[in-house]
Formats: structure tokens, sequence, C-alpha cells
């Protein structure tokens, strides 16, 4: 049974930490990574494009409500990810279900690198019109980055420079 629906819930959540200096942050201090919002029914989706492993780019939907990042069970074989053997328990409003977990040693956001980590590997299911969700960019990485913008008309997220 595909977890989409269980992990989708409040899918696209905006994070704004209120970064009184932003208005006064150069713009050589910021990176842009393209974005692709996707309105279904009464939901906006951010899209960003990830690549994990040289393989991708494959559309993440930003989600600061989860609290690991997520890959499809197709981009996991895709990108050859190692599994670590350990299982994890996400939960939704349809439920609780236990995934593996698998270890990234290279990921990037756009062209900004993101830290080796762990994500959950779920089925998302097939795509839906073209806007499949290949996977969820979630809280454990995008804190990393201290504060984030996602500017939707321009169809941009910021991220501060390193």
């Amino acid at each position: 049974m595909p977890l989409a629906a269980l992990l989708l819930a409040g899918c696209v959540g905006y994070e704004d930490r209120g970064d009184p200096d932003a208005a006064q942050t150069s713009p050589e201090a910021v990176r842009e990574v393209r974005l692709r919002v996707v309105e279904q029914g009464d939901q906006t989706l951010a899209f960003v494009p990830v690549s994990i492993e040289g393989e991708g780019p494959f559309m993440f939907a930003l989600d600061t409500g989860a609290s690991s990042s997520v890959v499809d069970d197709d981009v996991a074989d895709r990108a050859g990810l190692e599994l670590t053997g350990e299982r994890r328990s996400v939960s939704g409003i349809l439920g609780t279900g236990q995934v593996p977990v698998a270890e990234v040693d290279e990921w990037r956001v756009g062209d900004v690198p993101i830290e080796p980590g762990e994500v959950t590997v779920v089925d998302l299911g097939p795509p839906r019109g073209g806007s499949g969700i290949q996977g969820l960019l979630g809280s454990d990485v995008l804190s990393d980055y201290g504060s984030i913008t996602v500017d939707y008309d321009d169809e941009v997220l910021r991220i501060p420079a390193p």
C-alpha cells in the first residue's frame, strides 16, 4: 500500500523563522534553487530538483512538517542506495507504518550540497498527471541551513550560503 497519503498530510509547510537581518543579507550570501509550484485542488506543493549519488534530478516536495526526508523506493533503487537494516516508524493521517532506512553519501538540492545522511524509503505511488512526488525534503535537511525562504511567486528556494 503506498504510504504517500500517510506522509503527505500538510505536505508543504512554510517556515519563516522571522530573521530580522534577512533584508540586510547580500545577494552573494544566498543560493537560489528553482522551484516548481504545483496546485492540486486546495493544496499548493513546492518541488525542488534533488540529485542523489549522481542520479536525477528527482522532484522532491519541500516538507518542513516531515521530521525525516523520504525517497521513493524506485528512486532509492535507481540511485543504488544501501539500506541500513534499520526500520523507522512513520505516521500521518491514515495511520502508522514501519519503513526501511537508507544511507545517502552524496546529494544536492539544485547545485547546493546536502550533508550525507539517512532517508526513509517509501513507496510513494505512481506519478499522477506528471506531478508525481519522488521524495520529500524534510526538516532534518532544511534545518541544517538555519533559515530558508520559499518564494512561491518567483518560484525560488533561497538558501543561505555557508
